[in-house]
């Protein structure tokens, strides 16, 4: 009688075992050295993308901005823009136009291919370069409670940690001013414009380094002067994560066995120790850890494998023109704030055109509508930024009401070049593409979509004619690998702040826990390399002693 468990292909089986432990044997390897030389770099990706659910770069953002400059006095701007842009005595037309406050007083900034212009509306004189007592006044203007305590720290030429991606070549150097208030804030004003383009405090730049920059490796000696090194440190660091992840959960499916545990009484393990819990938590958050690094790479678009969302410069040309026609806008600036005042204060206004009719723009309810929360991932629907338009071309200003379905698919047309499109939809509720984490985005919205060789689909925006967004068919696949992937942002998860939450940081913590069991199982093991060969010479020392 042959003993339990054997059969008449015993020979074979065996010879299979065999086979796949020579299989398993070189991966068993190559994980092993692969994640001794990122356990680390995984720890630090997923504990860095922990802070950055919650905590963003340091900005002074848009809405923040908008909310801290003065009410437009209409009795002050006694120049149109076309006037202004005369006594500038510049060439060429601006591609944007915008009136706001500089110092305390109206002014125009003209905006160029090449950089910007600012030309105040009540007498005429552009905004030479700023000194540095002009950038401490503009601070104090700005951050009014901090006029006693602001004081000048030095000038920027170059980036640093917070200004990497600012264009120096536009905005000249950046004068760097202490506002001297508890929470140690510090803002960045361009000596070309006047325009603060920074703001940094104690809790930002903690956070911004223990999320971001940690996550993005973003410091500044590997970005500045070193974007292809940086590059390819990312994308073939990620190439070699998702490479580590992959054999680790082919190892870890392949080492386990649920019959070991039940019909044998032992672990479903090999493996002791923390090398046990490791392999319990690549079980359980492999895929995540593999989904995630996969993404990752994704987001700095390798080898050129998706085409970017637009839209591109030439469609939203087609709906707004290439330039600003200052002739059109016959209404004066003055006029306008008269019709905006009827429903609220204006404080910027922007020249705009759709399809050849001027407007001229301005948000309703300062801080487009909420102040500025790093943990608003949902805005409420009734918070969205409002953007106003008044008529701007003859006769009396008037503000217009939100743009039709017709008048959004003329516009869709001609950024398609006349071609009309397949499928429209007029949107009341946001789709798996055109969709809102932070109350930058409005409805209702028109979706086109057109046969054309992209598959291309367009999003234009009722309340002021803007085309938001441009998908095709490469740019929505990587809307899945990447924010699907990465974010989660999965239709009705995305939706649901409740459930979006605990989930995103359940697994991030399931993939610091994996990480974090992976170097400690990679200091055993260094520390078990090094001991042999150090031991020996303590105890020959002892001896010759």
């Amino acid at each position: 009688m042959r003993p339990f468990g054997r059969g008449p292909d015993e020979p074979a089986s065996v010879e299979r075992y065999r086979l796949m432990k020579r299989l398993i044997a070189p991966l068993i390897v190559v994980h092993r050295y692969v994640g001794l030389a990122l356990c680390l770099v995984f720890l630090i990706w997923f504990s860095s993308g922990l802070v950055m659910v919650y905590k963003r770069m340091p900005e002074l953002t848009a809405e923040e901005r908008l909310e801290r400059l003065p009410a437009l006095d209409p009795a002050a701007i006694r120049l149109t823009p076309a006037a202004a842009f005369d006594a500038a005595g510049v060439t060429g037309a601006p591609q944007r136009v915008l009136l706001t406050s500089v110092q305390g007083r109206p002014a125009y900034r003209f905006a160029f291919d090449a950089g910007s212009l600012t030309v105040f509306a009540d007498d005429g004189s552009y905004l030479e370069n700023v000194a540095p007592d002009d950038s401490v006044s503009i601070a104090a203007g700005l951050f009014p409670d901090s006029r006693s305590t602001v004081r000048y720290l030095d000038a920027r030429t170059g980036p640093d940690q917070w200004t990497i991606t600012n264009r120096f070549s536009t905005t000249g150097a950046l004068h760097r001013v202490a506002l001297g208030d508890a929470a140690g804030t510090e803002v960045y004003v361009a000596e070309a414009t006047g325009e603060i383009v920074m703001k940094t405090d104690r809790a930002s730049r903690f956070w911004g380094y223990a999320g971001p920059v940690m996550h993005w490796f973003y410091f500044t000696p590997l970005r500045v002067g070193q974007a292809p090194l940086w590059n390819t440190l990312i994308v073939y660091g990620s190439v070699a994560g998702c490479v580590l992840c992959l054999l680790g959960l082919v190892i870890g499916v392949y080492r386990f066995s649920l019959s070991r545990r039940f019909l044998r009484g032992t672990s479903a393990t090999p493996y002791a120790g923390w090398l046990r819990w490791h392999h319990y938590a690549g079980l359980a958050f492999g895929v995540i850890a593999f989904t995630w690094t996969l993404s990752g790479l994704l987001t700095m678009t390798p080898w050129n494998l998706f085409p970017p969302a637009g839209p591109s410069r030439a469609q939203v040309s087609a709906i707004r023109g290439g330039a600003v026609a200052l002739d059109r806008f016959t209404v004066t600036p003055a006029a306008a704030i008269g019709a905006f005042r009827t429903q609220f204060e204006p404080k910027e206004l922007e020249l705009l055109q759709f399809m050849g009719e001027p407007y001229y723009a301005a948000y309703q309810r300062d801080v487009s509508v909420r102040p500025h929360q790093d943990t608003a991932r949902y805005a409420p629907g009734d918070e969205r930024p409002a953007r106003v338009l008044v008529s701007a071309g003859g006769g009396a200003p008037q503000i217009r009401a939100p743009f039709t379905r017709d008048d959004l698919l003329a516009a869709a047309r001609a950024a398609m070049g006349g071609v009309d499109p397949v499928d429209v939809a007029w949107l009341t509720r946001f789709d798996a593409y055109y969709y809102d984490r932070t109350g930058g985005r409005r409805l209702p919205a028109l979706r086109a979509k057109f046969d054309d060789a992209d598959q291309t689909w367009l999003y234009l925006d009722s309340s002021d004619g803007s085309l938001v967004l441009a998908e095709v068919r490469g740019s929505r696949a990587e809307r899945w690998l990447y924010q699907g992937l990465h974010s989660l942002d999965f239709p009705r998860l995305y939706q649901t702040s409740w459930a979006w939450y605990p989930l995103i940081v359940g697994l991030s913590l399931g993939g610091i826990a994996l990480s974090l069991t992976s170097l400690i199982v990679a200091w055993t093991f260094l520390r078990g390399k090094v001991r042999p060969a150090v031991e020996p010479a303590r105890v020959s020392v002892r001896q010759s002693a």
